[in-house]
């Protein structure tokens, strides 16, 4: 194993962690208002929610000895250690605790047959990698067969995307931690998607993906104890940021002058709230559909009518393939593989993008493609 030890004298606010690493990645003066100014951010529904769940399992799986909790146990829990901080209202908090009643109901059904209490529980570790303190906690550990073990970590947000396992920092760190700490060999690796009761699994990171973690921890430790805080400005990101009116960035920026065309100053403002309005019609038409596909499935129909609209209840079934190359190589030996093979143009975009692919390669793929300009009209207040 490759050390990275710093040459330089550490001085941070606090161990490093998973997603400070990742924040720091992110913005470093957002690092230094959360961290090092301590300016609290204000509370997130979405935090609040999955901590609420994750409770719930950490009940559930935390019986010291079987049988484990029932189903009516389990809802109490999480009834009882429910977090309020965040919602928007009282009915987005209300739609919010249903839908984990919803999670957590499933989920039970799903794994109380199967039943087994994990090796470890809301594992917290605290280690020091290369001199620096780095701290974190596991969902849960559990121990295969062969004495290796298997860390899942439980998701509660959006759809997790395709090779999210794969290239994850946060498993990576608890590999490292877990293999380090407690003497025995990681073999498998998992996110857990509640909302859709899927699994993300895959094997064990090689040595290079962990080496590279441990330059990074060292690297961002340097930079904090430097004093390295420049702020990294993204429109998307800076939209929705708790610091936003403490940041130079924005500090320095003049104040917004309004177009001397009245006509264009009316037609922006006009489109903005247009544009503001159609967000929360598209938040509150994804609550009714919520409600609506409850109530239907709640007295068995397919179809409803109101006075004006009537609505209709379909499923549809997606294949999902965690070990994809065992997939494409059984699709190769049956001869099928050009079958299956569609130049993606977002894909090939990606290729052309890496600087590592070769020059000649890059222009004979420009030869083949062309480019076509579509416009787009961003908005934001000001």
């Amino acid at each position: 194993m490759v050390k990275y030890s710093s040459a330089m004298p550490l001085t941070l606010p606090r161990p490093l962690s998973h997603s400070s690493l990742t924040l720091y990645a992110e913005c470093p003066q957002k690092y230094k208002f959360k961290y090092i100014d301590k300016i609290p951010e204000k509370p997130r529904h979405f935090f609040s929610f999955g901590s609420s769940v994750h409770q719930a399992l950490e009940f559930f799986y935390g019986v010291k000895a079987p049988p484990a909790p029932s189903l009516e146990e389990l809802l109490a829990h999480y009834r009882e250690h429910w977090i309020s901080a965040g919602y928007k209202d009282e009915a987005h908090e209300d739609q919010c605790f249903q839908e984990g009643r919803r999670i957590l109901t499933l989920f039970y059904r799903k794994h109380i047959r199967d039943y087994q209490i994990p090796f470890f529980v809301e594992y917290h570790f605290d280690l020091s990698v290369d001199g620096v303190p780095v701290k974190g906690r596991v969902d849960r550990v559990d121990r295969l067969l062969d004495g290796r073990l298997a860390i899942l970590d439980y998701k509660t947000g959006k759809a997790l995307s395709e090779d999210r396992a794969s290239s994850d920092g946060q498993l990576t760190m608890y590999q490292m931690a877990l293999e380090e700490l407690l003497g025995a060999q990681v073999a498998r690796l998992a996110f857990y998607h509640l909302p859709t009761l899927t699994e993300q699994a895959v094997d064990r990171r090689p040595p290079g993906q962990v080496e590279s973690l441990r330059r990074r921890i060292v690297e961002t430790a340097e930079a904090v104890s430097a004093g390295r805080f420049e702020p990294r400005p993204e429109e998307r990101k800076c939209q929705w940021c708790d610091y936003k009116p403490l940041c130079p960035v924005f500090q320095e920026a003049p104040p917004p002058v309004p177009s001397e065309d009245g006509e264009l100053s009316r037609l922006v403002d006009r489109y903005g709230e247009l544009q503001e309005r159609a967000a929360e019609l598209q938040e509150e038409a994804g609550r009714l559909k919520e409600e609506l596909l409850e109530h239907l499935a709640r007295r068995g129909y397919v179809r409803s009518f109101g006075a004006r609209y009537e609505v209709s209840r379909a499923s549809s079934l997606k294949w999902e393939f965690l070990d994809k190359k065992r997939v494409l190589e059984l699709i190769r030996k049956a001869g099928l593989y050009e079958r299956i093979l569609a130049p993606s143009a977002p894909k090939i975009e990606q290729l052309m993008s890496d600087p590592l692919v070769d020059p000649d390669l890059r222009a004979a793929l420009e030869e083949l493609g062309s480019k076509t300009e579509t416009p787009e009209l961003k908005v934001k207040p000001i």
